[in-house]
């Protein structure tokens, strides 16, 4: 039987059926690997793009190793860790999963022993010498599954993917004039607690986060290195999560809608 794993849902209901923009976390504690997929089976029904700043997901954790589960086009992806700024692979259902840490292994090993079990019961010596190679066989397999899924499965964000109006800026004094354009603080609605915030510095890193109870940025869930761009004729850059456009004359494009600035004292 599959060990159980430690899951905690994001943004979602229990059973992973609806989408909660507000919500806490929901930690479900250890459930197996069968109950991950059927909530990732909801998950992967869900209109996850009318909540674009919900982010739901599912974290699974396997002693001190995290995954997240998200879903992204009608396809589940799976991240090599808890971040969604992490490489991931994509299924098309949620059994696919199965063929993907940290399932895949755990598989493999079951599998291996039961072979082992029901072959140690016969006497026979060459029975015993058939288990060892069939345990063997179903390792390779397992291992051939793997790279098979990590070949096929990383379609990260590439330079392909922009916009056709988006055109990235190589020369560095530009890239520099391009980040300092866009520096700032930006929110989508009010200046209040819980509202998401997007920072830019002038060398260019970003980050997304929520404004807290003090009315200041909270510690950031996602952060990066953006990349300078054009788009048009305004300054933009690139991330994992989208094209952050400038929009003169103190606020951005981003996620299909204008993000002013916060003005400091």
């Amino acid at each position: 039987m599959t060990p159980p794993y430690r899951v905690t849902l994001v943004n979602l209901t229990a059973d992973a059926t609806a989408v909660v923009p507000s919500a806490d976390k929901v930690e479900l504690g250890a459930i197996s690997a069968e109950e991950i997929f059927e909530l990732a089976g909801n998950l992967l029904k869900l209109d996850v793009a009318a909540n674009p700043k919900a982010e739901p997901g599912i974290i699974v954790q396997r002693g001190e190793k995290g995954w997240r589960i998200g879903a992204y086009s009608g396809r589940l992806r799976m991240y090599k860790s808890t971040s969604l700024f992490d490489e991931y692979w994509t299924v098309e259902t949620a059994q696919g999963l199965a063929q993907l840490s940290p399932f895949s292994g755990q598989t493999a090993a079951t599998a291996g022993s039961r072979s082992t079990k029901s072959r140690a019961a016969q006497p026979q010596r060459f029975q015993a010498v058939r288990s060892i190679a069939e345990v063997a066989g179903l390792f390779l397999l397992g291992v051939l599954l793997i790279v098979v899924g990590f070949w096929f499965g990383l379609p990260h964000r590439k330079l392909s993917d922009l916009p056709s109006d988006v055109v990235l800026v190589t020369v560095d004094s530009e890239r520099s004039s391009v980040f300092s354009a866009v520096a700032g603080s930006y929110v989508a609605g009010k200046v209040k607690p819980g509202e998401s915030i997007v920072t830019i510095t002038p060398e260019g890193r970003v980050s997304l986060g929520t404004i807290g109870k003090d009315g200041k940025p909270s510690a950031p869930r996602i952060e990066e290195q953006a990349k300078a761009a054009r788009k048009g004729n305004s300054s933009a850059i690139i991330t994992s999560f989208g094209v952050i456009a400038e929009f003169p004359p103190d606020a951005v494009n981003f996620t299909n809608g204008q993000w002013r600035k916060m003005l400091t004292n």
